[in-house]
């Protein structure tokens, strides 16, 4: 019986057709509720950009104060006792740099595809209307029923991954393939990272390293830049970047990911 029925059966393609789930619904720009009013995210990176000019008005004007620059001169911006990296930046540290960049893209990609199949963030677990703390879709409307089909907006292809609405179960693969991609690239990274001496560049080995990114924080936003040796080792704010990226941000982002889907 199983013979006959597979004589009847037809070949295809191996490939997927993504069928869009409605028209193209386009989204409103980005929006962060502070307290019980929602403010648009273009004005907050303009709020942001005065503040950084700011910052570096109010940095110029430390810089004329003697003992700001007495600090600056104890805590150059990398501790003495920073131990120097002399392999230089070797092959594989840039071929990881480069795939760690290829994975992230798609990621970031197929990741805002998800969050397009519903442009609403909670710090709850349910979705209940009107508790998102960040969105880029109207408000629910009250006067008819809403489902997930309503609230999805659709992506620019070279946006989102792959880009038609209502594709959050190809964003879905994307998304966890080149995790995993990522995951190795990474697991390799800390591999090499302390079989060789490049871990000394992202390692602080002293607290000196505070003061000195303080200071080095003082230099960057008065536009007198600190002495670039980052051949040999990186100033401590530099440092301190790194150390978090590599060693508190990157894991985080494992394990909430994790906690997305705990089964």
């Amino acid at each position: 019986m199983p013979n006959v029925l597979k004589s009847e059966l037809s070949s295809a393609d191996d490939s997927v057709h993504v069928v869009p789930d409605g028209p193209p619904q386009a989204g409103v720009v980005p929006h962060l509720r502070i307290g019980n009013r929602w403010f648009n995210a273009v004005w907050l990176i303009l709020l942001g950009a005065v503040l950084l000019v700011a910052a570096i008005a109010i940095s110029h004007q430390l810089r004329s104060y003697p003992a700001v620059e007495q600090f600056i001169a104890q805590y150059p911006g990398t501790p003495a006792s920073a131990r120097a990296v002399r392999s230089g930046s070797p092959a594989w540290l840039c071929w990881q740099h480069f795939l760690n960049l290829f994975f992230l893209t798609f990621i970031t990609r197929s990741g805002i595809q998800i969050l397009a199949s519903h442009p609403r963030l909670y710090w709850r677990r349910d979705s209940t209307p009107d508790t998102e703390w960040f969105r880029f879709q109207k408000e629910v409307p009250k006067d008819r029923v809403w489902t997930a089909n309503d609230d999805a907006v659709a992506l620019p292809s070279l946006v989102g991954l792959p880009g038609p609405r209502s594709s959050i179960g190809l964003a879905r693969w994307w998304h966890f393939s080149f995790d995993l991609f990522w995951l190795i690239n990474g697991a390799i990274f800390y591999v090499l990272l302390f079989t060789t001496d490049q871990w000394q560049r992202l390692v602080p080995t002293s607290w000196e390293v505070f003061p000195n990114a303080l200071s080095t924080q003082l230099q960057y936003l008065s536009l007198h830049f600190p002495a670039d040796d980052g051949w040999l080792r990186y100033n401590s704010l530099q440092q301190l970047a790194y150390f978090v990226t590599v060693f508190i941000a990157a894991p985080l982002a494992v394990f909430t990911g994790l906690m997305q889907g705990p089964a």
